[in-house]
């Protein structure tokens, strides 16, 4: 490891998305330079970050005292392999943010810059967190300060096996629709989209914000199968080999925007991996296959209506050619999206006793007062292999790059959760259960 005492010049002048940043950087040690000199129109390739803003920066060196001095320090956000993030509040301005640690010995300076400069230059969208004027490194870590955001992240309020109201994901699809769809006019690829990385303002989600970029690549640059598969990996990533890799396209975030949509509705993840050894994945692909015909819905799809299972044709095509870009949803927000009778206080009380008594009926049927909605699908048999298939509670969905800072647990900190929450999906797992 090189030597990081004293300050760093990187190069020449600040991004002018993160000179607009709230500045709340000390006038001493901590702040960011601002050198001499003019950027150049270089542009890295799979960084998908123009070089002048990644040599733009000047990064200092703080002791831990320093960092005491300047920041009184209220609670721990998160932590994970990657480092942590801590809730701070500038002791001369008073203003809270959080401090983002990523440890030295987990990655480069390099790729931590790449996600400071990067998400410094996304953050003119209202959809994506900013990054403050905050850069410095502690004996073992790199550290940058980024907005806060109070009310948590989104992975926290999903009612397991519910799902939250139609209205609110609705708000969710058009923002986080407009952070990936500006990210994707850019030719950036998030690579990353699961509900923990989804910032809350409020726990209505009238106001959300698209975070952690430490995985975000530019189009068409192939990178390295990174280790394992979370349910968001687009089933082409899935088969990809180590050795090989695959190309970085927006059809990977269009994946993940349709399970998370999926997840949000119904407080379930639709399969574990889209591989064809997973029972439910393998169920939805041959039906997709067959031309998915009317009356034989997958088990785990039967409770969306047809305006919404036209919309998850379109995102979680098995063909990354025939998804659909993620603004194209925005059409089918006007719709019902779940059947009426899944959004009963009465059925979800039913499903719920069901699920905590251990107690599944092979297909989980309702009552026969089923038939009374016109928007009901009707009940296929249960598929080979998915029979009272319950796994055993995921762990938090995290995807490691070797090359990217990344910390598993997101900036948030959740009320009434596990201390050792990081470690988990949820507190109350979100199972697959039809």
């Amino acid at each position: 490891m090189q030597d990081h005492g004293g300050e760093r010049q990187v190069a020449s002048s600040l991004p002018h998305s993160v000179k607009a940043s709230l500045s709340l950087s000390p006038s001493g040690p901590g702040r960011v330079g601002s050198g001499g000199g003019s950027p150049t129109s270089k542009v890295g390739c799979c960084g998908g970050v123009p070089v002048e803003d990644m040599e733009a920066l000047a990064i200092t060196s703080l002791s831990a005292a320093d960092v005491a001095k300047q920041y009184e320090h209220i609670s721990e956000l998160g932590k994970g392999t990657y480092g942590k993030v801590d809730l701070v509040s500038h002791r001369t301005q008073g203003t809270k943010m959080a401090l983002k640690f990523v440890t030295k010995n987990k990655t480069k300076l390099k790729s931590f810059l790449r996600e400071y400069t990067l998400t410094g230059s996304l953050s003119c969208s209202p959809f994506i967190i900013k990054v403050l004027d905050v850069l410095f490194e502690t004996e073992d870590s790199y550290v940058f300060g980024q907005e806060y955001a109070p009310a948590g992240d989104l992975f926290d309020i999903i009612p397991p096996q519910v799902g939250l109201p139609e209205e609110m994901v609705k708000r969710c699809m058009q923002q986080l629709g407009l952070a990936l769809d500006f990210m994707h006019s850019k030719n950036l690829v998030h690579r990353d989209v699961k509900p923990e990385n989804v910032l809350l303002f409020d726990r209505e989600c009238r106001r959300i914000k698209l975070a952690d970029f430490g995985m975000t690549r530019r189009v068409g640059c192939r990178v390295k199968r990174v280790s394992g598969t979370i349910p968001y990996t687009a089933p082409e990533v899935c088969r990809a080999s180590r050795a090989e890799g695959f190309l970085v396209t927006t059809s990977l975030d269009v994946w993940a925007f349709g399970v998370l949509v999926f997840c949000m509705l119904t407080g379930n993840f639709p399969w574990e991996a889209a591989l064809p050894t997973d029972a439910f994945y393998e169920e939805f692909r041959r039906w997709q296959k067959a031309g998915c015909p009317v009356g034989t819905y997958p088990s785990q799809w039967r409770r969306f209506t047809d305006d919404a299972l036209r919309m998850f044709q379109r995102l979680l095509s098995a063909e990354p050619e025939k998804r659909c870009g993620v603004k194209d949803v925005f059409c089918f927000i006007k719709y019902e999206l779940v059947s009426e009778l899944r959004r009963r206080a009465s059925y979800r009380a039913k499903r719920n006793e069901r699920s905590s008594s251990g107690v599944c009926t092979g297909t989980c049927a309702p009552s026969s007062s089923s038939s009374r909605s016109s928007h009901r699908h009707p009940e296929p048999s249960t598929p080979p292999g998915t029979t009272c298939l319950r796994p055993a509670p995921l762990k938090r969905s995290v995807l490691s790059d070797p090359l990217s800072p990344r910390e598993e647990s997101g900036q948030h900190q959740a009320s009434g959760r596990d201390k050792n929450k990081s470690q988990m999906v949820m507190a109350t797992a979100i199972e697959i259960c039809v």
